[in-house]
């Protein structure tokens, strides 16, 4: 079996909605994360937000079509990001090393 990278673990993760729901059939979103990077699950499992399958369908080097033949989107609005406020960026730090933190935890989990 291939040794898969934190690396891309991680941006599978960065790429879920990190709502932890389990309706994925996962317990949490980095479990559902590493299954993806190891194969055992499908990159358009999150429910929460399908669109995200295509995001980690890259990440992960697999090519799917954006959409069917009977939907052909004409345009796709920008989105319109405000910068994040100074007490938000040093929260984000310490999100970022939560997330280490679960992803460390998953890896010693498995078997």
């Amino acid at each position: 079996m291939a040794i898969i990278s934190r690396k891309k673990i991680r941006n599978i993760y960065e790429a879920l909605p990190k709502l932890n729901c389990g309706l994925c059939g996962y317990g949490n979103c980095g479990q559902f994360a590493k299954a993806v990077a190891e194969g055992r699950a499908s990159p358009f499992g999150c429910q929460q937000n399908p669109w995200s399958g295509y995001r980690i369908s890259q990440i992960i080097g697999v090519k799917v079509l954006a959409y069917s033949y009977q939907f052909q989107p004409t345009s796709v609005p920008k989105a319109r990001v405000p910068p994040w406020p100074k007490a938000l960026r040093g929260e984000l730090r310490g999100l970022s090393q939560t997330v280490d933190d679960i992803l460390v935890r998953i890896e010693k989990l498995a078997p």
